[in-house]
């Protein structure tokens, strides 16, 4: 299946499903709507800094994937199409010199209501499937110190896990 067309059920923890699918062009009003859901904390943790909205070229670039060098996906808790967004992962595929490893960078976030569910975990496990298709061989994720629960959701995941520190930056590299 072409990751433009990635669709698929899975299970939570708590035995509920959730719909992982590819995120679209038209998410963008269901992404804004995900983002206003997010605390403070959460917003800061994916972005780094604190965004009250998404700009209009956030949610186009978030949104407008080539599904080549940048893919998304997104969790609902509905495999209605327009069900509202929990969850949302992505990579983008770092340059890098010609015939190196290709390597990406990961980016999850779940929206805090439905944190501690197993949201993050398969998105995780459907992102890096998805990576391992397309002949990512690494994957880098920068997490702040303090986001202990995306520091459990990658210890967590099965992949080995490199870990370094530079200039209070936690570098995970799966």
């Amino acid at each position: 299946m072409e990751a433009r067309d990635y669709a698929a059920d899975d299970a939570l923890r708590d035995g509920a499903s959730v719909r992982i699918r590819a995120i679209r062009a038209d998410d963008k009003a269901r992404l804004e709507a995900f983002h206003q859901r997010l605390s403070p904390e959460s917003v800061y943790f994916r972005f780094f800094e604190y965004k009250q909205a998404l700009s209009p070229q956030d949610l186009r670039y978030l949104t407008e994937v080539d599904f080549d060098r940048r893919v998304a996906l997104v969790a609902t808790l509905a495999a209605d199409p327009d069900a509202p967004i929990v969850g949302v992962a992505r990579f983008d595929v770092l340059p890098g010199p010609d015939h190196a490893p290709v390597r990406a960078e990961l980016g999850i976030v779940v929206e805090d209501a439905q944190q501690n569910r197993g949201i993050g975990t398969v998105l995780l496990k459907h992102l890096l499937g998805l990576a391992h298709a397309k002949g990512v061989a690494q994957i880098v994720a920068e997490v702040l110190p303090q986001n202990t629960r995306m520091l459990e959701l990658v210890a967590g995941s099965g992949v080995p896990v490199r870990q370094t520190l530079d200039e209070g930056v936690i570098q995970l590299i799966l």
